[in-house]
Parts: structure tokens; C-alpha cells; sequence
């Protein structure tokens, strides 16, 4: 079943989700009737039938969820992109702004030099010991007229200099705006490219959803005739499995990051405990590593957070899932922040905004790395309702959720489902850590 495959490395499916390059799945031979009718005047090969079909469903599933995970890849891709785009829009508007200040400044600057530098020809130093001379002025005359020259002289090089400066000053932020300008245009075409991929991620995913419940149907009308059961019965039967298997696969999920948490502490408190005993050793030439050394974590393995997060605030989370059970059924656009149609990062943004927490911009990868500078990364063995809970790898998080309780999550999930709550296994596998905004 689906959730039972589910349970792999994310990294992998990214990377086979990207290998795939849009590649459209292999149809598999599906049995027709007659098949069937055949099939179950054997005992035997009723069995088999039955096994085949079931693998069809998995299999329906699974080309699915690959579409979908693609489907999130490529609008989180999007969201990076528009993130970007608009820091540098906002980096290209502050820097024509503070270009134009600076040639104004610049323009006073070199009209002050100017007004200076015509004052100093007017009555300059060069002249001057000749004009006194042939004037016969006084002693005094000729102290003052000599010390207002070097004032104005030394008053024209600060004025000279402050020019200079205005001028490499305006002509450096153009420049540097010019470059904004650049970078802001570059990042306008790649986010309309990643728009396009987004768009036909999305609605391929739609059709590998619209193709699993068509052919699902089917399928479990065959079952229930070779079983003497109803297609309902068969649909919730697989239905119980699958939630089975999500349940214990949440449960084995939660034990392993226990583990990974508790070697993470163990290794800890040995470094620590190592470093006190070096420090309370006498000094030693030697140069070999000694019993103090410390075995590493595997790097298959992730790392524990560094520091305990405090529990959620009741009063922020009550309201942050408040605000996002008021738009269950919603529609979901990639790219959506609202009022009635949302993605996964919009919805959970919007909610935290509501409770008035900032939890990062609209991009799954923003939040979690929000997260992690605000030290607020938790194990999955400690996930609490109200936490963020995201799929991907590091650097590379295409979807986020808040946890609901009880192995589920409420989530704006993909373009084939609207905003629900749903099983935390409703994807391929869930990141080793959450992020608790409501600490």
C-alpha cells in the first residue's frame, strides 16, 4: 500500500521525482471483465486476481503521490523564485531612491565648489603680496588679508574633497541600482519560468488524480465481484489498511527520532564529560587522541536540536488553528495566501499572522530555516499540536503543515485536494524535525 511505501528517504523520491523530468507514467495492463469473470471460477486464480488488483490500486497511488510531490517541488520553486523577486524589486527601489539623493547631493556639492572656487579667483593668493604692495597697506592689513586667504583656502580642499566624495558616492549607488535593475529583471524571467513549470506540474498531478480515481472505481468494483462483496465495502476496507499502516508507521517515525535524540544527548553529555576531564588532566606531550574521543554521528543519521524548545503557547496555537479550520474545503492555487484559496505555506503563514507570529515568508523553505534561527526546531519524537511540520530535505522544503493531533495534520495540501485535515503520512515521509512557532 501507499503508506507502507511511503515510508522512504525523501531525498531519494526528490531525486527520482526529478529524474523522472515530467515523464509520463507507463500504463499498467489493467484486467478487463471478462478477466475477472474468468478469474473467479478458480479458486487459485481468484486469489491471484485479487493480489494483482490490489497491487493496481497501490500502484495508482503511487503514480499519484509522485505526481503530486512533483506537482509541490515545482511550486515551491516558485515560491523561492517570487521570494527572491521581491526582496530584489524592494533592494532595486531603495537604491534609485538613495541614487537620486545622492546626485542631488552630489550636484550642491559641486555647485558650493564652484561658488568657492570662484571667490578665490576673485580675490585669490596669488595676487595678493602685489596688491598689498602696490596699495601700501599696514602691516595688519596685510596679516588679516593673508589669513582670510588661508581660510578660504583650506575651506576650498574640504569643499573640493566633500565633492569628490558626493560624486563616487552617486555614481556608485547608480551603479549599484543599475545592477538591482539587472538582477530584478533576471529574477522576473526565471519567475515566470518557474510559474510555467509550477502550472504543468500542477495540472499533470491533477490528471494522475482524476486517472487513480477513475480506474480506483473499477478496480474495486472487480474486487468486490471476485470477492461477492460492494465496492464500498472493498474502498473502506483499503481505505482501514492504509490508515493502519499510516498509524504505524507514524508510531515508527516518532520511536526512531526518539533514538536519534536520545545517541544526540548521550553523545553530548560524553563530549562534555571529555572536555572536563581534559581540562582537569595534567598537560601531556603526547600527541595520540586518547579514551576521551567521541564517535560521530553517522550523517545518515540527523542531529538532535541543539537546545530544549520551550512548550507551545495554548493561546497562539488555539488561534492558529482556528483561523486555518476556518478555511477547510478551500481551494488550493500554488501561490495562493488567501481569502478563499491558499498553498501549504500561504495557509500556515497566514495562520500564525493571525495569532500575530511571523514564522518566515510564503515558501515551506523560508519557514523551516525561520525556524531554525529562531531555535525553534524540535525532534519529531516531541511534535505537539500547533507545530510545523515539513516534508523535503534541507535547504530543499516543498511542503508544511500544522500538526493536528493524533498522526494528522491540516494542511492546504496539492492541486487534487482542498484545504483539510488529514494524515501526516499523506505524502512520501515526513522531515526528521518540526519547527514550534508558538514557543
Amino acid at each position: 500500500m501507499l503508506s507502507a511505501v511511503a515510508i522512504g528517504a525523501v531525498s531519494a523520491v526528490t531525486a527520482s521525482v526529478a529524474a523522472a523530468g515530467g515523464a509520463a507514467f507507463a500504463a499498467p495492463d489493467y484486467p478487463s471483465w471478462n478477466d475477472v469473470e474468468k478469474a473467479k471460477q478458480n479458486e487459485s486464480t481468484k486469489q491471484a486476481e485479487i493480489a494483482t488488483l490490489g497491487e493496481l490500486l497501490d500502484g495508482l497511488a503511487t503514480q499519484a503521490a509522485k505526481a503530486v510531490t512533483k506537482a509541490q517541488i515545482a511550486a515551491e520553486a516558485y515560491r523561492v523564485t517570487q521570494d527572491a523577486l521581491d526582496a530584489a524589486t524592494a533592494r532595486e527601489t531603495s537604491l534609485n531612491d538613495q541614487a537620486e539623493t545622492a546626485e542631488a547631493t552630489a550636484a550642491t556639492s559641486k555647485m558650493r565648489a564652484g561658488l568657492i572656487a570662484a571667490h578665490l579667483a576673485k580675490s585669490g593668493a596669488s595676487g595678493l603680496s602685489l596688491n598689498l604692495f602696490l596699495n601700501g597697506n599696514s602691516a595688519d592689513d596685510l596679516l588679516s588679508q593673508l589669513g582670510t586667504a588661508s581660510k578660504l583656502s583650506e575651506q576650498s580642499e574640504q569643499i573640493y574633497t566633500e565633492a569628490v566624495q558626493d560624486k563616487n558616492a552617486a555614481e556608485s549607488l547608480g551603479e549599484q541600482a543599475a545592477s538591482a535593475t539587472e538582477e530584478r529583471e533576471r529574477l522576473t524571467e526565471e519567475s515566470r519560468t518557474t510559474f510555467d513549470a509550477a502550472t504543468a506540474s500542477s495540472t499533470a498531478a491533477e490528471a494522475a488524480y482524476e486517472t487513480q480515481q477513475r480506474k480506483s472505481s473499477e478496480l474495486f468494483e472487480q474486487l468486490a465481484l471476485l470477492k461477492d462483496t460492494t465496492a464500498e465495502a472493498e474502498r473502506s476496507f483499503h481505505a482501514g489498511e492504509d490508515a493502519a499502516a499510516a498509524a504505524a508507521a507514524f508510531a515508527q517515525a516518532q520511536a526512531s527520532a526518539a533514538a536519534v535524540a536520545d545517541a544526540a544527548a548521550a553523545q553530548a553529555a560524553q563530549a562534555a564529560q571529555a572536555g572536563r576531564d581534559a581540562a582537569a588532566a595534567p598537560a601531556s606531550s603526547g600527541s595520540g587522541s586518547g579514551s576521551g574521543s567521541v564517535t560521530p554521528v553517522s550523517p545518515a543519521a540527523p542531529a538532535a536540536p541543539s537546545a530544549p524548545v520551550a512548550a507551545p503557547n495554548a493561546s497562539i496555537v488555539d488561534t492558529a488553528i482556528a483561523f486555518a479550520r476556518n478555511q477547510l474545503g478551500d481551494r488550493y492555487v500554488f501561490g495562493g495566501s488567501g481569502p478563499d484559496a491558499w498553498d501549504c505555506s500561504g495557509l500556515t503563514k497566514a495562520a500564525y499572522a493571525a495569532a500575530g507570529v511571523y514564522i518566515g515568508t510564503h515558501s515551506a523553505t523560508n519557514q523551516y530555516n525561520t525556524m531554525a534561527q529562531q531555535g525553534k526546531l524540535v525532534s519529531f519524537a516531541q511534535v505537539q499540536v500547533g507545530d510545523l511540520v515539513f516534508w523535503g530535505s534541507p535547504g530543499n522544503y516543498y511542503h508544511v503543515a500544522i500538526y493536528a493531533g493524533n498522526g494528522q495534520v491540516l494542511e492546504a495540501p496539492n492541486p487534487s485536494a482542498r484545504v483539510r485535515v488529514h494524515s501526516i503520512w499523506s505524502s512520501w515521509a515526513v522531515a526528521p524535525y518540526v519547527g514550534r512557532p508558538a514557543a
